[in-house]
C-alpha cells in the first residue's frame, strides 16, 4: 500500500463529487515548548479541493490525504529543479561570462521555470488529486 500524508480540515462548501477543505497547516515544532518565540512554528490555514469518498455537507469534518509520492514530486518541482538550475547555471555559465552575469542569469533562469510550472498549472493539478473522508472522532 502507498503511503500518505494526511491533514484533519473542515469541508467549506461542496461542488459535486469535490469538497473545498480548510485544513490547518501545522509547523513541524508545534510541541516545541519556545514555539511562540520561534518564526518556523508558524501555523497556517490552507485551502483545497478534494475528492469527496463519501458524502459530506459543509461545516463536516474529514481527513484529507494525498500519496506521498505526489509530495516528493511537488517537492521536486517546487525546489529541487529551480535549485539544481541556480547552481548548475552559476557554474556553467561562470565558463563564459562574469560572476555577476552568470548569477543574474542564473536567477531568471530559476523565474523563468517558475513560470512554465504557472503555465502548466491546470495540468500539474490533474495529476495532484486529494481525496477526503469524514473524521470518525
Amino acid at each position: 500500500m502507498a503511503k500518505v500524508i494526511t491533514h484533519e480540515g473542515i469541508v467549506v462548501s461542496v461542488h459535486g463529487d469535490t469538497a473545498h477543505v480548510r485544513i490547518l497547516q501545522a509547523g513541524a515544532c508545534h510541541a516545541c515548548q519556545a514555539k511562540q518565540m520561534c518564526a518556523s512554528a508558524d501555523n497556517r490555514e490552507k485551502e483545497m479541493d478534494a475528492i469527496m469518498l463519501e458524502p459530506m455537507q459543509e461545516g463536516d469534518r474529514v481527513i484529507v490525504q494525498v500519496s506521498q509520492q505526489m509530495g516528493w514530486t511537488a517537492v521536486t518541482l517546487a525546489y529541487v529543479i529551480p535549485f539544481i538550475l541556480l547552481i548548475a547555471g552559476v557554474a556553467l555559465l561562470t565558463i563564459w561570462m562574469d560572476e555577476a552575469a552568470a548569477g543574474t542569469l542564473s536567477i531568471l533562469a530559476v523565474g523563468v521555470w517558475y513560470m512554465v510550472l504557472k503555465l502548466i498549472d491546470p495540468k500539474i493539478k490533474k495529476h495532484f488529486t486529494f481525496t477526503a473522508y469524514k473524521n470518525k472522532q
